[in-house]
């Protein structure tokens, strides 16, 4: 039986006041209005439309709800539905303040509020003396409208930040969306898996301010995802002692999938969303027990023939194009069974293989994690509750466990100690330090009866980082370390997304999310940058608000109609990068600098217009990207009468127009249209592994440059972008680099165990 997951604190120090509450939920209602017929409608709380309008959309999300009296009555409460109407949506926006927004985001935001709500401020924001809370609907979006096309960017940030955080976080507590979708909240025939029994270390409560827990290990390992539970269990099964710890926590599978509210505060990095200094750039990291591994989408694509070769170019390493660093692919997919055998295909993977098929354009199956068993879960994103999805937490962690590992979950980690160096040895790690913070009295993270206590993990033989390319380097940087290659070099993979409805219903969220790839496109300069294209994830939440809000009727129904829908990612290999570095006003917070260069965006740019040209050939009735100030590819209307070659013909050409004129001048510029936006799942390189100290943040064997004792085994030691989803190619690092460690420290006897 599903259990449902209790509300966790708000800490109310970070949350908006009243009236600063008052201000965004007036802006938030201009966005997500309560839309009626003009003569039925009140000015200042209502968005006035005519007949003609409000029937039209009801028409098309009718196409795609087939409705009886029940539905239409459903359709009536999802138009007249505003964004504040549920009070769930003002305790996630508050949450996402709290905690999420960083500290200049926050600032800023308590500025505008508080400006929006005097004359003056109001007259220098919108041209207007009379604050916002004062203003009738019709003016408020007036001034999102003024906004948007403004020529100052910082007045359209104002109508980006706005707009997005109404979209996602109104789909995301609708209390009628899901059910005029006909969007069941865990999946059809769902049926929770046996899950592992993990035993974690508990520390009792302690009054005295500086009481240091100590626990000692032979290895200590910060992160429990892919690949820190990769090198646990190696490292285990050799015979040393080893402690696994993790800022997050465990979720049995009786609680998941979770909601897309509730998964995105407790599954995920930051409330989910990390945003790119600029706000331009939306980057998403797992953040729970099994890390990624936990909430991604069972992908498993091994690293490629060309990026070997250019990763030990790069590298001046060749174990990237050896026989081990293969041996050490395989044994990974082996163990957690990945295989294409009983992959079942759902519309949107079999829309994407035959639109390329009919176009000549390469495309296969991409294999799954899911023990050569089919897994028909669209919903893994918010935590695998079938166990179908061999992740660290049904394969690595429990083979560590039973080898002896210990683990310990709500650990968050501030900085590694170290002992002297001597004038034979670089200064040695010797511990890291450290907050926990116990469940609460029910048993649930973040409740009441939560205490937190200061520990020391003592590691005899070895510390490892495997945090993640976005903590890692902040946390190397944290300890005192000063090679400029830690926080640098950052790869994020970032992808524009290509929506389109489809004739036929969908159900986008039932059965395995990324089943197909595209690779067409994966070589676009000689040099294997490019893009690979792929599905995404279908959950409402998740996908619709990705895509631009032009005006309040034609967001909603644009939402109303995503039982029909159908969505890809255009997937660039980076040849651009960026940095992490840690928030100098909030200690402990990654900050992201990244901007997409402009071949990126010019391959990212050819990957949309080849998903269009794939979903339009396949009879999609609607087309759009997630590129502002780009229109939506709408199909004519045609009778049973006209001919299908007329059809088929005038189609072609609305088809090649709408590129001509909208997609083409984005393959130039490169995607540098104004206010061009870009997502993110795959961070790499952010601590990159070389031969030289001068060209990397870590050597062959993983250890951070200038230290002994210390290692790195997450995905941030890629030398280069992979191309792929980085979970194999990083478990299989992250594999080397243990076995190398068993190697020296344990001797034949242990690499005798593996």
């Amino acid at each position: 039986m599903q259990k449902i997951l209790p509300k966790a604190l708000l800490v109310q120090d970070g949350a908006l006041s009243e009236q600063q509450w008052q201000t965004l939920e007036a802006l938030a209602e201009a966005v997500i209005p309560s839309i009626s017929l003009g003569s039925s409608s009140t000015p200042t709380t209502h968005q006035a439309v005519s007949a003609v309008d409000l029937e039209h959309s009801k028409r098309l999300v009718n196409e795609t709800s087939s409705p009886g009296k029940a539905e239409i009555q459903l359709e009536d409460a999802f138009f007249a539905e505003s964004a504040a109407s549920s009070p769930a949506f003002k305790d996630a926006v508050q949450r996402f303040i709290a905690y999420s927004a960083d500290s200049d985001t926050k600032a800023g935001l308590v500025f505008l509020l508080n400006a929006l709500a005097t004359r003056v401020g109001s007259a220098a924001l919108t041209g207007r003396t009379t604050p916002v809370t004062q203003l009738p609907l019709k003016d408020r979006q007036a001034i999102l409208a003024e906004w948007q096309y403004a020529y100052i960017p910082f007045y359209r940030g104002l109508y980006r930040s706005f707009t997005q955080l109404a979209c996602i976080y109104w789909i995301r507590t609708s209390p009628t969306l899901g059910k005029l979708l006909t969007y069941p909240y865990t999946p059809i025939n769902h049926s929770f898996g046996p899950g592992f029994p993990f035993n974690f270390l508990q520390m009792p409560p302690s009054t005295a301010k500086d009481d240091m827990q100590t626990i000692t290990a032979d290895v200590v390992i910060i992160g429990s995802g892919c690949t820190g539970a990769v090198a646990a269990s190696v490292l285990a099964a050799a015979g040393l002692s080893v402690i696994v710890a993790d800022k997050s926590y465990y979720w049995p599978p009786e609680y998941l999938p979770m909601t897309e509210l509730g998964a995105s505060q407790n599954l995920f990095h930051n409330g989910g969303i990390t945003q790119v200094d600029g706000g331009l750039f939306s980057v998403i990291s797992g953040s729970c027990w099994g890390g990624g591994g936990s909430v991604n989408w069972s992908a498993s694509l091994q690293l490629q023939s060309a990026v070997r070769q250019e990763w030990a170019r790069l590298s001046g390493l060749p174990h990237f194009t050896s026989h081990s660093f293969q041996a050490d692919l395989d044994a990974v997919c082996e163990r957690m069974g990945v295989s294409t055998s009983a992959i079942e295909h759902n519309a949107t993977n079999k829309i994407l293989l035959e639109g390329a098929r009919r176009l000549g354009m390469a495309a296969k199956t991409v294999p799954q994690n899911t023990g050569g068993e089919a897994h028909q879960c669209g919903y893994c994103t918010l935590g695998c509750g079938s166990c179908g999805k061999k992740g660290p937490t049904e394969t690595w962690l429990p083979d560590a466990a039973k080898a002896g590992a210990r683990f310990i979950e709500g650990f968050t980690c501030s900085h590694v100690n170290f002992a002297p160096a001597t004038p034979t040895c670089p200064k040695r790690a010797t511990s890291v330090e450290g907050t926990w913070l116990s469940r609460g009295s029910d048993s649930i993270p973040n409740t009441v009866g939560t205490y937190a206590r200061r520990v020391r993990l003592q590691a005899n033989k070895a510390v490892i980082l495997a945090a993640g390319a976005l903590q890692t380097p902040v946390l190397l940087k944290r300890s005192g370390l000063t090679n400029p290659h830690i926080g640098s070099h950052l790869k994020l993979h970032p992808v524009n997304v290509l929506g389109a409805i489809m004739p036929e219903r969908t159900s986008p969220w039932d059965g395995p999310i990324l089943t197909s790839v595209v690779s067409e496109l994966e070589n676009l300069d000689g040099r294997h940058h490019g893009v690979k294209l792929e599905a995404t994830t279908m959950l409402p939440g998740w996908f619709l608000p990705l895509f631009p809000w032009r005006d309040a009727l034609d967001f909603k129904t644009w939402c109303g109609r995503m039982g029909h829908a159908v969505g890809y990612i255009s997937l660039a290999r980076d040849s651009g990068e960026g940095k992490v570095y840690e928030d100098p006003k909030d200690e402990g917070r990654t900050r992201l600098a990244y901007n997409v260069n402009r071949k990126d965006g010019r391959h990212i740019a050819r990957g949309l217009e080849a998903l269009a040209r794939i979903t339009w050939g396949m009879g999609a009735r609607e087309v759009r990207v997630s590129s502002p100030g780009v229109p939506a590819l709408v199909r004519g209307q045609w009778s049973a009468e006209e001919e299908e070659e007329d059809e088929e013909e005038e189609e072609t050409r609305r088809l090649e127009e709408w590129i001509a004129q909208w997609i083409e001048p984005l393959v130039r510029n490169g995607m540098h249209s104004r206010d061009a936006q870009y997502a993110s799942a795959h961070q790499m390189g952010s601590a990159r592994m070389g031969s030289r100290a001068r060209d990397s943040a870590v050597d062959g064997e993983g250890r951070v440059w200038g230290t002994e004792g210390l290692f790195v085994v997450d995905t941030s030691v890629f030398p280069a972008a992979s191309g792929v989803n980085p979970m194999i190619t990083g478990m299989a690092v992250a594999r080397g680099i243990a076995r190398g460690m068993v190697k020296r420290e344990v001797g034949d006897v242990g690499r005798a165990r593996l």
